[in-house]
């Protein structure tokens, strides 16, 4: 009977498979060469696609390759790095690799595979072999520091150089090389291991924007290209500076946290946080805890310049309760409104209790929150 040519089901890019007697046709669609990949291997590779995919933080995403990774390849060791242009930010090794990891990043540029992706900006699983011999190999400062202790002789890798960081993902055995079936795997898995490692990092940031109900929060990049904002922060980005900002942060706000990491860097003193007085309001923008290397998040928050408790008084509370609430919302301690309003502190704590009662919260946050609702509405009018 005759055989009829399948279509090339495209998976990615450049990468299709076709089945043909049984067996299905890893095929690069610009040159038509064919790999052959089995049954099997394409259900592993269905089934490594499930696990990577699965929902979760940026700090449990490599747990979630390691267990993808081992449905396709056995390996002794299976690693993965986040890389900048100068540095070695984060390595991981599973099983648990009892070594210290600062040598490593020490001699991470003996390394011939991870500098010929660097080089050349391969898009292509690379093994070392296809660059030194094994004697060679066993010469270098790299091996005998810190994979011999485990006899790590052959390693498939591949580093992504799209952005920051450059993720690095790296099988390693003691015996038997791998073979070209093995990097047409791996090839397949790359862009997927990338995506997923973006939904991650999206996942992170909702969880954190989440708790910002009223506030404006923005992780940026070290170039300043905005990775996430939420629509409090686009709106206070609108408003003071007169355009939608897309992809990068407003010259003011770039160049103010230039001068924040720079001066943090050297550790010659401290930047004050940014504020941009509009009309009657004032913008805040202040760095949540120390900026990485690669990310840093802001905080922005818009308050009245002019300080008028009088609509707080909507929420059922007296003038007095107001002006206690409206300083809660400033972040003041009950000691420090105490001396603002001439007060003594238990009082103070005596109108909170009344506050929250009212408002029906258990604590000053929540009151705070249902605070700067009602004073950012009346702000929108």
């Amino acid at each position: 009977m005759k055989l009829f040519a399948t279509v090339p089901l495209i998976i990615h890019d450049d990468i299709g498979l076709s089945l043909t007697s049984g067996r299905w046709h890893l095929l690069k669609l610009s040159n038509l060469n064919s790999k052959m990949l089995s049954c099997s291997d394409l259900a592993n590779l269905s089934r490594a696609l499930i696990e990577l995919h699965t929902p979760g933080s940026h700090t449990d995403f490599p747990s979630r390759l390691f267990a993808s990774l081992r449905i396709c390849f056995t390996c002794d060791f299976y690693s993965y790095n986040e890389l900048t242009d100068k540095s070695v930010e984060r390595v991981e090794i599973y099983p648990n690799w009892d070594k210290n990891l600062e040598v490593f990043k020490a001699c991470a540029h003996e390394h011939s595979s991870i500098n010929a992706s660097y080089r050349k900006r391969l898009h292509s699983a690379v093994k070392i072999s296809d660059f030194v011999s094994l004697t060679q190999w066993h010469r270098t400062h790299l091996y005998n520091e810190f994979f011999r202790q485990r006899n790590q002789n052959y390693q498939l890798a591949f580093v992504s150089t799209e952005e920051l960081p450059k993720l690095g993902v790296a099988l390693n055995r003691e015996s038997t090389d791998f073979s070209e079936d093995e990097r047409c795997l791996l090839n397949l898995l790359r862009p997927h291991l990338i995506q997923a490692y973006r939904d991650s990092k999206l996942f992170s940031y909702l969880n954190e924007a989440a708790g910002l109900c009223n506030d404006g929060f923005i992780i940026v990049d070290r170039v300043g290209r905005i990775r996430y904002a939420n629509l409090n922060a686009i709106r206070m980005m609108k408003q003071f500076f007169g355009a939608d900002p897309g992809s990068a942060l407003p010259g003011r706000i770039s160049n103010w946290l230039q001068q924040k990491t720079s001066i943090r860097s050297v550790g010659s003193g401290t930047v004050p946080d940014l504020t941009i007085d509009l009309n009657e309001e004032r913008l805040t923008v202040q760095t949540l805890g120390h900026p990485e290397t690669t990310e840093c998040r802001l905080l922005l928050r818009v308050t009245a310049l002019q300080m008028d408790a009088r609509p707080l008084q909507r929420l059922g509370l007296t003038n007095r309760e107001a002006e206690v609430l409206l300083w809660v919302t400033q972040g003041k301690s009950n000691s420090e409104i105490a001396i603002i309003l001439a007060s003594k502190v238990r009082t103070i704590a005596k109108h909170l209790e009344r506050v929250f009662a009212k408002l029906m919260v258990e604590n000053r946050t929540a009151a705070a929150h249902a605070a700067l609702e009602v004073l950012q509405g009346c702000a929108c009018r």
